[in-house]
């Protein structure tokens, strides 16, 4: 019998990245019945050096992560995110004899030559290159209801319809967020269901902080329901949302919250949070640019924009204002994910025998 593949998944400490890189993970191996293997992955000092200064190697893993990704028998294809595990998944493949395909997520921060495919969104402004593929949203499993489902439906019963699910992330740079944004958020929430007449659903997030969370929920009128996220708490609607919710509202600094708000099939209205005057904003398409992204030299700055401009001008989402009236998006009846299905298909393509 020939040996089933073996897909390794290096994850790390973000949630929403872990949970991506399994996502593709997963998919992959439905179609080629291959086995995966979860390696959570801690780092050492050296993770803080550029990965062109870095050779293939486990040295930027702490001990434990060092023994985990040593033992055991080497994988076919290796799928991780970020910046952090290349080096690994370069010692990954150099152990294997150059067996191990690399399949990356984001934007390494490395030479693009250096992984066999890279799957990448908008905001990352990586150039169009042969190994280089630009998707809508980044890979996600579904959404699994929450196990409250019907708790939670009787909980928002009494909510007049629509209810609009506010999807609420915070300040990450270049992206800002004070507690003067979140009094204009809740001024544009107010405003669109003045006319829509129903009612608000607000899930904040670990980024939020308190006083952003305090400002919103003061200008918030009508009926709705305000979640404040706690450290520990476990009557979150988040993961409910998606199947109760009619309509969303989510703020432009989440790419992984915008992307299950989409997935959902319901109207997404976008809420674009100001940039800091400070934040660089360049491209990588053509030039001296492109070629030093390419070389692993620079890196393009994270822009949310472009990812939510490129949603926009698909037709998945509208932005949302003060003055955005009492119509929502039409809902995305029929998701066709084209460029990531084409991903797939040739990342199987890599790994067949």
């Amino acid at each position: 019998m020939p040996k089933r593949p073996l897909i390794w998944a290096l994850t790390g400490s973000r949630a929403g990245d872990n949970a991506q890189v399994l996502a593709l993970a997963h998919a992959m191996a439905a179609i080629r019945d291959a086995e995966v293997v979860e390696k959570p992955l801690s780092y050492g000092a050296l993770r803080l050096l550029p990965n062109i200064l870095l050779p293939p190697g486990t040295a930027v893993l702490d001990t434990d992560s060092r023994r985990r990704v040593e033992e055991g028998p080497l994988p076919d294809l290796v799928i991780g995110v970020g910046r952090r595990s290349v080096p690994v998944a370069r010692w990954i493949r150099k152990a294997s004899r150059g067996r191990a395909r690399l399949v990356w997520l984001g934007r390494p921060r490395a030479p693009l030559d250096w992984f066999d495919l890279i799957i990448t969104t908008a905001q990352y402004g990586l150039p169009e290159r042969s190994n280089v593929v630009m998707v809508d949203l980044p890979p996600a499993a579904p959404v699994a209801a929450s196990e409250s489902l019907e708790d939670w439906r009787d909980k928002f019963s009494d909510l007049p319809r629509p209810q609009v699910a506010v999807l609420v992330g915070g300040e990450r740079w270049p992206i800002r967020f004070d507690a003067q944004e979140a009094h204009r958020l809740g001024a544009a929430v107010n405003a669109l269901l003045r006319g829509l007449g129903g009612s608000w659903i607000v899930s904040t997030s670990p980024r939020t902080g308190i006083r952003q969370s305090r400002a919103l929920h003061e200008v918030l009128s009508r009926p709705g329901y305000f979640y404040y996220w706690r450290e520990g708490r476990k009557d979150n609607p988040h993961r409910a949302l998606p199947a109760l919710a009619d309509a969303f509202v989510v703020t432009s600094d989440s790419a992984s919250m915008i992307a299950e708000a989409v997935r959902s099939g319901k109207p997404v209205l976008i809420y674009r949070l100001p940039r800091s005057p400070l934040a660089p904003r360049w491209s990588a398409r053509r030039g001296i640019m492109r070629r030093l992204v390419e070389l692993g030299i620079l890196s393009p700055p994270r822009d949310m924009d472009a990812f939510c401009d490129r949603l926009e001008a698909r037709g998945l989402v509208r932005y949302l204002t003060e003055d955005a009236g009492e119509a929502l998006p039409s809902a995305v009846s029929a998701l066709r994910e084209r460029e990531l299905e084409e991903a797939i298909a040739r990342i199987s393509q890599m790994t067949g025998s």
